[in-house]
């Protein structure tokens, strides 16, 4: 199965993990919390930040780990049942209550469980006053594990029961009364696409009153006239005030139920105002601090006005007891207390007092070294489980002060750590959470950013009373140097006018190289014509003295009267074959010697064929056998005249090889074939090979060992530039057994582009 795109996303909020969590310290109180988070990859700060959201891996962990640790199959139904307690839900549950009844509840709920979760959208619909049908759509499927889908349904029972059910109630699992029914017609672990639950519950006297109001006056009127037509007014009076009575007292009944619910409503919906004011009066602080912290701090020049101005903003608009900030020393080796709000003299001795050198092995440091040197924050809502977190230095100092937790975090700027800024609660029970560490990490940024302000402006100013000094000097410098860089100037514009005319040397000796070569080919050629004069010569000798013997023999057979018709056709049918060859072997030398346009794709073997054909009667001559072996068909895309006339050097230089050693067994293998996608072409001879101080230098234009009088020393180089420059590919020699071999590899044509000879 393919990895899921969310499940490296954070999806679920912290607080149906503190659900989880709270639950656990309610009723098993033998589990240990800090062992279940970590297993998770969970901090305790995380849960308790309603801000936070966890991935789905996480989540996985901790209800893997927890059900290990509780035993219970359906600790997840139950952890969604208690989410109705006020632990959980705080002012959402206000707000939640504020709605009236469980229905108007279900109305909003897609609304509300996007503060929940990402991983599944939610839609209700009302079927009744009392049942509601609830359709939970993946927003990815195979994400989400069955014990979410519990989680829920004990969630939609807490909500009915938030409303039916007194909130002690709440706290008696699984044995608690009166649970909502619900049903699950479509479930995704069941293979159906979405999870569908069809919610029902008792409905509350309210309804039950207000339907028997509204069902009770249309009945008594009809009463009332039946009676009175049946009786025909007598006692109609006393039944009709009955009759009002009764109506009078269930209308008041069903008044007093709908205000008593309306007033619980509006104290609910009061209570959650009164914690949102409480938040959004905290957000305006930090948004204050922040503003004031970057709009103020940027005005200061030195260093200690700073910090003094950074403490009085945080003792103004942060809701935290105490804070200090902590700076690395003039010589760095330890850290010093520079400024401070909240604290005591005593307390500030305490401080004053610790030993923060940065210079120890980081297994010992304390917890504000630590968070310098390692540049993260540091949240500690629990001293005694943190000590070796703390140090025993600063653990000493702050159960001396009093401090119930505290954050530190660092101050950096261009990856330097400056110092730690530090944030205590004594009085304050909240517990800090993660949005703190990200205010306080803020707020350290703009200080640091403001301590390299205040260095950069002191050096400024040190700078500027140099640099006045130096102007005139400066200036005096800079009129020698305007007057040397004329001179330069002038230098550079001969140096360019002189490599102006180096480069165009070089263009016309790259022409030159160019045409070298080109009459380098023509003059290989030229060599090779005086061999294809004497191939020729060879070519014709035979067909030639088979003519005239054809000739001498018509007067010989006249004259004996056997010249027939017959004969006479026969004769002429030999003589005109013999032509056809001899015309044949004028159209191949010709072909040879003429130039190819334009780099084509060419059979291999065809071309190494042809170029045997021309020298085959030379051979055959000098007794050099010449043996072909041609394996696969392979393809070389270039100019096929080109590569016959490298084949044919290679062939002649092992000609000369034979005559200038008088070996008396001559023979040439030539093999053609195709290895690991190269066309390969090898002319072995037995001719004794290459001398080894040579072989480096058989390539090189103009060497030669026959001497200028016998060779020109052009052949193999020439066959080198077809091969390597005009194919391309490689042309390498080495010595064999008994005598040397040329190899030609060229880039194999694919069979897509080729094409006939």
């Amino acid at each position: 199965m393919d990895q899921s795109r969310l499940r490296d996303k954070p999806l679920y909020n912290s607080r149906i993990i503190n659900s989880f969590i709270l639950l656990v310290k309610h009723k098993y109180s033998h589990v240990d919390i800090n062992e279940l988070l970590e297993y998770a990859g969970m901090k305790e700060y995380e849960v308790a930040d309603q801000a936070h959201w966890f991935r789905q891996d996480q989540v996985d962990r901790f209800y893997e780990r927890l059900l290990q640790m509780t035993g219970n199959p359906r600790i997840a139904r139950e952890a969604g049942r208690y989410a109705a307690s006020p632990d959980v839900l705080g002012a959402m549950r206000q707000y939640i209550l504020g709605l009236v009844d469980a229905s108007s509840t279900f109305d909003i709920i897609s609304k509300a469980t996007a503060n929940f979760t990402r991983s599944t959208t939610y839609r209700s619909r009302r079927l009744a006053s009392n049942m509601v049908e609830i359709t939970v759509t993946p927003v990815e499927a195979g994400l989400e594990k069955q014990y979410q889908c519990e989680n829920r349904i004990g969630f939609f029972e807490a909500i009915v029961l938030m409303f039916n059910h007194k909130l002690t109630d709440l706290q008696y699992f699984p044995e608690i009364r009166h649970l909502p029914t619900i049903q699950q017609p479509e479930c995704v672990f069941r293979g159906d696409p979405v999870c569908r639950y069809i919610v029902t519950w008792e409905k509350s006297a309210y309804t039950y009153l207000k339907k028997a109001r509204n069902l009770m006056l249309p009945v008594l009127v009809a009463a009332n006239l039946a009676f009175i037509m049946a009786l025909r007014g007598q006692g109609a009076v006393e039944f009709l005030l009955g009759s009002l009575c009764l109506f009078l007292v269930v209308w008041l009944a069903a008044e007093m139920s709908e205000k008593r619910a309306i007033k619980e409503g509006l104290s609910s919906t009061n209570h959650s105002i009164e914690n949102l004011l409480e938040q959004i009066d905290l957000n305006y602080n930090n948004a204050m601090l922040t503003h004031e912290v970057g709009q103020r701090l940027g005005n200061f020049t030195r260093l200690e006005e700073m910090l003094m101005d950074v403490a009085d903003i945080m003792q103004r608009r942060l809701e935290y007891d105490r804070g200090a900030i902590f700076l690395v020393n003039g010589d760095e080796v330890r850290l010093q207390l520079r400024a401070s709000y909240g604290y005591g003299a005593g307390e500030l001795g305490c401080l004053n007092g610790l030993e923060l050198p940065l210079n120890q092995d980081g297994a010992h440091d304390d917890v504000y070294v630590a968070c310098l040197k390692e540049q993260r924050p540091f949240l500690v809502n629990d001293l005694e489980r943190e000590q070796e977190t703390l140090g025993q230095r600063t653990l000493a100092c702050a159960l001396k002060n009093g401090t119930r937790a505290f954050i530190c975090c660092p101050i950096v700027s261009d990856g330097v750590s400056l110092g730690v800024l530090a944030a205590e609660n004594v009085k304050t029970k909240r517990p800090l959470v993660e949005r703190d560490v990200s205010l306080l990490m803020g707020t350290a940024s703009i200080i640091g950013i403001s301590y390299r302000n205040c260095q950069l402006i002191g050096a400024l100013e040190q700078a500027k009373q140099e640099l006045e000094k130096r102007v005139a000097q400066r200036t005096t410098d800079l009129e020698q140097s305007r007057r040397k860089v004329e001179l330069q100037h002038e230098e550079l514009t001969r140096t360019l006018f002189e490599l102006e005319e180096e480069t165009a040397q070089r263009l016309q000796a790259l022409e030159e190289l160019g045409e070298k070569e080109r009459m380098l080919l023509q003059q290989s050629r030229l060599a090779a014509l005086g061999e294809m004069i004497s191939n020729i010569a060879h070519q014709w000798r035979q067909p030639l003295n088979e003519l005239g013997l054809i000739v001498q023999e018509l007067p010989i057979m006249f004259d004996r009267g056997e010249l027939t018709r017959e004969y006479l056709g026969a004769s002429v049918a030999r003589f005109m074959r013999l032509l056809s060859h001899t015309s044949r072997t004028i159209d191949d030398f010709r072909n040879f010697f003429k130039p190819d346009k334009e780099a084509v794709p060419f059979r291999v073997a065809a071309v190494v064929e042809k170029t045997l054909s021309l020298v085959q009667e030379s051979f055959r001559h000098l007794q050099i056998a010449v043996d072909l072996k041609v394996s696969g068909d392979p393809w070389v895309t270039g100019h096929p005249n080109e590569f016959s006339q490298a084949v044919l050097n290679i062939l002649f230089n092992a000609r000369d090889a034979f005559l200038e050693r008088n070996i008396e067994k001559r023979q040439i293998w030539v093999a053609v074939f195709e290895e690991r996608g190269s066309s390969v072409v090898t002319v072995r001879d037995n001719a004794g090979g290459i001398p080894e101080a040579i072989m480096e230098k058989i390539f090189d234009p103009y060497f030669t060992t026959r001497g200028p009088e016998r060779g020109t020393g052009i052949g193999l180089y020439m066959s080198k530039v077809i091969i390597e420059k005009n194919i391309p590919g490689s042309l390498t020699a080495r010595n064999v057994a008994d005598g040397a071999e040329f190899r030609i590899a060229a880039p194999a044509e694919a069979a897509h582009g080729r094409r006939a000879d």
